[in-house]
């Protein structure tokens, strides 16, 4: 088996956006995540609410490519593991989901949702439900009563998402820059007026997909005559095309928190892809980290790109990158065409 992995290493500029502003200071103003490298403050863009919008694109892809996915999972449903373990299990005519069974649901619940193989998930039971016979705490009892089992006395199951996501953090130290709105005007009550935090500035990240992981039980060996990928190799190349995808349409139109009302103003779009097919995919950050200069612990690494093409051989590592969208978009189809023509070429000769 090939170790297929892919990394992204970008930066954006987003000017006047209020992405992951979720905090509140006071009664009006919404703040952003902050990073503090040594003394200086900089913006953050928390890599959980990017993973939420690349399963967000993931599911539209999805959708639209008629890859499988639970109905609550399509939704992205905050307990969609051991809810989607719960229905394969009674797609597998379980009574009840029991030691017995719990695997053979599992691996079931991998081939059948896309987004739990994908996005990975926690079902610890007894925490979500008590254990027992005591259904988990959800509000869709409708849907679990005529589509799942019952818990009885099961192990705590869990799924490593297959791609990780860092923070973006501005290159520069990001101040506040506030804009102050309502419906009125009183000068002589700041707490009549809504405030928002908009910031401007460019940033850092790097996005890393294992595809290899795609499709694959994680509980294979504790089946008998059970082999370790659930899904069929069609399948499993279908679901990692839809992931890289996703993973580029976040990039090439950036979306988190309050976006309806605030979106983002890009005015930067640039990187480079690696593709490997041994190892799990490397990367150099497009930022460097110093905490030997107080006054500017972050900086840009103009090397990033070239240290990363030198990374590539044309045997089992391919480098593209990427100066804009229209770059980034042609950079992901050669990084497409590869895998398939690579894992094409590797199924004949097996054959």
């Amino acid at each position: 088996m090939k170790l297929w992995s892919i990394s992204f290493a970008y930066r954006l500029g987003l000017g006047f956006h209020a992405l992951n502003n979720e905090g509140a200071d006071g009664s009006n103003l919404m703040q952003p995540r902050r990073i503090d490298v040594g003394n200086i403050t900089y913006d953050g863009i928390s890599g959980e609410i990017i993973r939420h919008h690349i399963l967000e694109n993931f599911v539209s892809i999805c959708r639209a490519d008629q890859i499988p996915m639970y109905p609550l999972s399509e939704g992205l449903h905050p307990d969609r593991g051991p809810i989607g373990i719960r229905a394969a299990a009674k797609e597998l005519k379980y009574d009840k989901l029991g030691k017995e069974g719990l695997y053979a649901s599992v691996r079931k619940a991998i081939e059948r949702c896309a987004v739990l193989d994908v996005g990975g998930y926690l079902a610890a039971w007894k925490e979500q439900g008590g254990g027992g016979n005591k259904k988990d705490y959800v509000a869709e009892e409708e849907y679990l009563k005529s589509n799942c089992v019952e818990v009885g006395d099961v192990d705590p199951v869990k799924r490593e998402s297959c791609f990780d996501v860092a923070w973006l953090i501005s290159e520069s130290p990001q101040d506040f820059t506030v804009t102050q709105h309502s419906a009125f005007r009183n000068t002589a009550a700041m707490n009549s007026r809504y405030a928002q935090t908009m910031r401007s500035n460019i940033y850092a990240g790097v996005i890393r997909a294992d595809l290899h992981r795609v499709g694959t039980d994680d509980y294979w060996y504790l089946q008998e005559k059970t082999e370790r990928l659930a899904i069929t190799l069609e399948q499993q190349a279908k679901r990692q095309v839809a992931l890289i995808q996703a993973i580029a349409d976040f990039i090439a139109s950036p979306t988190g928190a309050k976006v309806a009302a605030w979106a983002p103003h890009v005015f930067l779009t640039e990187g480079v892809i690696l593709l490997t097919s041994s190892r799990t995919a490397p990367f150099r950050s497009p930022i460097k980290v110093s905490l030997r200069d107080p006054d500017g612990p972050i900086q840009p690494d103009s090397g990033y790109v070239k240290a990363t093409e030198e990374l590539g051989n044309g045997v089992d590592t391919w480098v593209w990158k990427f100066t804009d969208t229209r770059g980034l978009m042609t950079a992901v189809s050669a990084a497409l065409a590869r895998l398939k023509e690579e894992t094409n070429a590797g199924e004949k000769t097996k054959s």
